[in-house]
């Protein structure tokens, strides 16, 4: 039985400001991975569909981490964990703080409630933004 394993090792953390959109905006890693190939990064980078998978999974891996560091960001900025650039930490504190417009436009004006999340999903299927994204966004 041959088990397959893909390893990443480097220093400084990578990270790619595509793929930490399509993060941001809730997208699975395999709707990214469909996105990024429409976007031509195949031809970019002579990499295969399943390279381009494994990179985007340890995206979100490293993503996934660093969610709860950006709850706090001078957490991100003291932690010790993932060596990030502090141009490149400023870049996803703002994106992960940064409203959606299409969002911000439908929930504008109503009273932020335990009720108004619970509606949530129809925010969401109204402004086409994905629910993920919608629970991102500050205050809500």
């Amino acid at each position: 039985m041959a088990v397959e394993l893909d390893v990443f090792v480097g220093n400084t953390t990578l990270i790619d400001e595509e793929v930490y959109r399509l993060w941001l905006d809730g997208y699975s890693v395999s709707d990214a991975v469909t996105i990024r190939i429409q976007n031509g990064v195949l031809e970019q980078t002579d990499a295969t569909p399943d390279v381009l998978e494994s990179d985007t999974m340890d995206h979100y891996r490293t993503f996934q981490m660093l969610e709860r560091l950006l709850h706090s960001p001078p957490k991100l900025v003291n932690q010790l964990l993932l060596q990030i650039p502090p141009p490149m930490q400023c870049v996803l504190i703002e994106s992960y703080y940064t409203f959606d417009e299409v969002f911000v436009r439908e929930v504008l004006g109503k009273k932020l409630s335990k009720g108004t999340k619970k509606d949530l999903d129809d925010v969401s299927v109204k402004t086409g933004v994905t629910l993920k994204s919608c629970r991102r966004q500050p205050g809500v």
